[in-house]
């Protein structure tokens, strides 16, 4: 028996196959059988109903379905691969001490936050002039910015810690 963790238009459900030909979904065995036609074209079978599928994209796991006029986003991933990929997607906002570095040689135009402030991920923290472009650096993670190492005005080299969020 395999198990699965199926996303459909951002509903996830837990789907086990079994070897003889059926699935179960919340608690209830169904037969089910998929059958390749072409590449982009599947006949799905689930208890007594029969649809043709086409599957419209395929990329990084998901697969765009559509059924009966109908057009599904779908993932299917293992149980691991699953909580690989919410680990991945939490990353981010687990860490307990971050530090902003810049990515590139510049000067240091604004500083947005100072210390003491809460920055969400992704917000907008600080702007790096690198090679007569204004560069919008954003936040890594959420927190609170415990330092800063740098005054606007000043030059930055690459990799330079320039504030640290915890």
């Amino acid at each position: 028996m395999n198990e699965f963790v199926i996303t459909v238009n951002n509903k996830k459900k837990t789907v086990r196959v079994n070897d003889n030909e059926t699935v179960e979904l919340e608690g209830k065995v169904i037969p089910a059988s998929i059958t390749k036609v072409s590449q982009h074209s599947l006949i799905l079978r689930f208890g007594d109903k029969v649809y043709e599928a086409a599957t419209s994209r395929i990329n990084n796991g998901e697969i765009g379905f559509l059924i009966d006029g109908w057009y599904f986003d779908t993932t299917v991933r293992t149980r691991l691969q699953e909580t690989a990929y919410e680990l991945q997607k939490n990353k981010g906002k687990t860490v307990h001490h971050t530090e902003v570095k810049a990515p590139m040689p510049g000067l240091l135009i604004k500083i947005k936050k100072k210390i003491g402030d809460h920055v969400e991920l992704g917000e907008p923290i600080l702007i790096l002039e690198a090679m007569k472009m204004e560069n919008d650096l954003r936040s890594p993670s959420s927190g609170v910015v415990k330092e800063i190492n740098f005054q606007e005005g000043q030059s930055v080299e690459k990799g330079a810690s320039i504030l640290v969020i915890e």
